[in-house]
């Protein structure tokens, strides 16, 4: 037992920030366990509970000689525990989207001859031609020149709840009109 072990969150605070390492491995023991428990409890897996534990102690190293002294270091340490968890699983889901992105983008993509090329045009062309004016002016405003739903909804004088159906509307046609020509 260190004669630090007794102090208060706010005096081991003040101590890390003049780079005190003891004070900062009895913050650390203090609570890296619940640190760890909320990190897994939004993770549900060990591994990243450990790596969110280890961020937030290198981040508070780091940071420590701009950090105010929190009112409670237990809910500050939680609060970037969970931040560091939602950064986390926002990397996750958009590497895990560009993965499935890619998966489809190798499946479509496969040789074709220039006939095959020119005959799938064809077909789109088609289905497109199918679609209502309005619809396939926000479907092409969305797919072909990556509007988004806002600018969209503002240039056609429209809501963008109205801009989403039509590209439902769009997709809908085209799923259609595809499956019967290509089947």
């Amino acid at each position: 037992m260190h004669v630090l072990d007794g102090y208060s969150d706010e005096q081991l605070f003040a101590l890390l920030q003049d780079d005190d390492e003891i004070a900062f491995s009895i913050i650390f023991s203090r609570y890296s366990r619940r640190l760890y428990v909320e990190a897994f409890s939004k993770l549900q897996d060990e591994d990243e509970g450990n790596d969110i534990v280890q961020e937030v102690f290198c981040w508070l190293w780091d940071k420590r000689r701009v950090l105010s002294t929190p009112k409670c270091l237990k809910a500050y340490l939680i609060q970037v525990a969970r931040n560091k968890c939602v950064d986390l699983i926002r990397k996750k889901t958009s590497t895990r989207g560009k993965k499935q992105q890619y998966v489809w983008l190798v499946d479509t993509f496969t040789t074709t001859s220039p006939i095959e090329t020119k005959e799938l045009g064809r077909q789109l062309a088609i289905a497109i031609d199918n679609i209502t004016p309005a619809s396939r002016q926000a479907f092409e405003q969305s797919y072909l020149h990556k509007k988004s739903l806002k600018e969209i909804a503002d240039q056609m004088d429209i809501n963008v709840q109205s801009v989403k159906n039509h590209i439902h509307r769009a997709l809908k046609v085209l799923r259609e009109n595809l499956k019967h020509n290509l089947s």
